[in-house]
């Protein structure tokens, strides 16, 4: 199966691929991720993001789920990650209609790569790390979280995807994988 893993910032997707990963070892990841692209670029994001920074992180999220021909893969994040934080930034004036409409359509149009769609929501559980590739703005985090949600329900009228919302402790997490696991899979067997 190809997953993408998404949701709000400090949610524990990093931490929850990691454990996939070890508990699913004929899975994989890539090495590289959007936050090698966000430091390699020196580029501000969150609150602090621009079209331009958002560009660049989308062309690569995009480019990394179409050219990747791995068949049981989990990507970190994906372009609705982009899309929805592209959103907040065009609430703010900071991003145009034009690059929206056009990060929306990529969105539509990566889902033909991807399986399913794991969303993990911002939780209380999962404490805040300021690493400066995160925003910590408990307002901010909320803001982004209730973009994430409207965009999914968007998203799955325009393009019919499996899409599991993973919460819990990394225990749980790993427990319901399994179930999401056995159920892609006798799915995709149909």
């Amino acid at each position: 199966m190809r997953l993408a893993v998404l949701g709000p910032q400090n949610t524990g997707k990093s931490t929850f691929i990691a454990d996939f990963i070890k508990n699913f070892p004929n899975y994989i990841t890539p090495s590289e991720t959007y936050r090698d692209i966000i430091q390699k670029n020196n580029l501000h994001i969150n609150q602090k993001g621009s079209e331009e920074a958002q560009r660049v992180i989308r062309d690569f999220l995009f480019k990394q789920i179409t050219e990747n021909k791995e068949q049981n893969i989990l990507f970190d994040r994906c372009v609705i990650d982009n899309y929805v934080y592209s959103l907040s930034l065009y609430d703010e004036g900071k991003a145009s209609l034009e690059f929206l409409n056009e990060t929306f359509n990529m969105s539509i149009k990566h889902l033909e790569c991807l399986d399913g769609l794991i969303f993990i929501p911002t939780t209380v559980a999962v404490p805040l790390v300021d690493d400066n590739l995160r925003d910590i703005d408990v307002k901010f985090i909320d803001k982004i979280n209730r973009l994430f949600i409207k965009t999914l329900f968007l998203i799955s009228r325009q393009k019919p995807i499996e899409i599991f919302v993973m919460t819990g402790s990394r225990e749980e997490r790993i427990k319901l994988s399994e179930e999401i696991f056995n159920y892609m899979e006798s799915r995709l067997r149909l």
